[in-house]
């Protein structure tokens, strides 16, 4: 959801009348926090008539653009070293009981995401480089200048599972329209990368997918698999869902009169959140799914298993 400055500045007008209600004692000075609390914080201040503070104060009043955790303003007050009043324009829909018992004002509720119109697509290049200086880094040293460049340009490659603008064209043919009719397997494998939703570390291994076309219905494209693959994997993923996720974009397209007698794919791969933090164990993750006579009959599904590799080889 993207809020213009007319709503943005009602909204921070609305917040005001409130933080006169609840302060009638008046406040002493607003301190905004960096940075998405400077434009609501100039502005507040106005509107109470009180000076807009270069440094938090015990008693002040903290105010930010939105409330998501509360952390930021947490650390905040306790920089400040003592008891601030606590301010911000947006509070997420889903944690308004988290900001009352936090003793915070807000002007609305909203359910998702927002853009503050002082924000921008330069903006993901300011929270990465608040992410550097979190973990201790100099921002704008010379090695990591161009960062949060790269960064934001890497996750439109690898994110764009997003974009349905990138979703590939799945060609699919006749069975038989080759002068052949084909009843049998089809088995097709390949590496895949993909980031875990969790931490947004890379998985990565290798896929298994199989089918077996009705003599009457439809042949895939065979380049089309990876493709498919690849566009589901690009996207902060679980392991679970990305094989129903190719399996249910495979399926729409030989769908129809005559759909496939059976699909089934198998994926197994590193997860760096695994591997890298936490138990830090090397290992491999195995999921499958499998649909039609490769769920129902015994054969057909030890063959498709027969053709998988061992882990050794992931």
């Amino acid at each position: 959801m993207k809020i213009d400055y007319e709503k943005y500045d009602a909204d921070i007008l609305r917040l005001a009348q409130l933080v006169k209600n609840v302060y009638s004692d008046g406040v002493k000075g607003v301190y905004g926090i960096p940075r998405g609390g400077y434009y609501p914080a100039i502005r507040l201040a106005e509107h109470l008539q009180c000076p807009v503070l270069a440094r938090p104060e015990a008693g002040c009043l903290l105010v930010d653009d939105r409330f998501l955790t509360g952390e930021t303003l947490k650390k905040v007050e306790v920089a400040a070293g003592g008891t601030c009043r606590k301010a911000v324009v947006y509070v997420d829909a889903r944690v308004t009981e988290a900001a009352t018992e936090a003793g915070v004002l807000w002007a609305e509720s909203l359910l998702g995401s927002a853009v503050m119109p002082d924000e921008g697509p330069t903006d993901v290049e300011r929270h990465i480089r608040c992410c550097l200086e979190h973990i201790g880094e100099d921002a704008l040293r010379p090695g990591l200048v161009g960062t949060p460049d790269r960064i934001r340009r890497m996750w439109e490659e690898i994110f764009r599972g997003y974009n349905p603008e990138q979703a590939p064209r799945v060609t699919v043919f006749d069975n038989g329209s080759d002068g052949i009719v084909y009843d049998g397997m089809v088995v097709d494998s390949g590496r895949f990368n993909s980031m875990c939703e969790h931490h947004l570390m890379p998985f990565w291994g290798k896929y298994w997918f199989a089918y077996i076309p009705h003599p009457k219905g439809k042949i895939l494209g065979l380049s089309k698999i990876g493709r498919v693959v690849d566009y589901c994997a690009a996207r902060a993923q679980i392991q679970e869902r990305l094989v129903r996720d190719v399996v249910a974009m495979l399926s729409d397209a030989l769908n129809g009169e005559h759909p496939p007698l059976g699909l089934a794919l198998m994926m197994k791969a590193h997860h760096g959140c695994k591997e890298f933090r936490g138990v830090k164990k090397r290992g491999i993750m195995t999921s499958s799914y499998l649909e039609g006579v490769f769920k129902t009959n015994a054969q057909t599904r030890s063959e498709f298993f027969g053709l998988v590799g061992h882990d050794e080889d992931i």
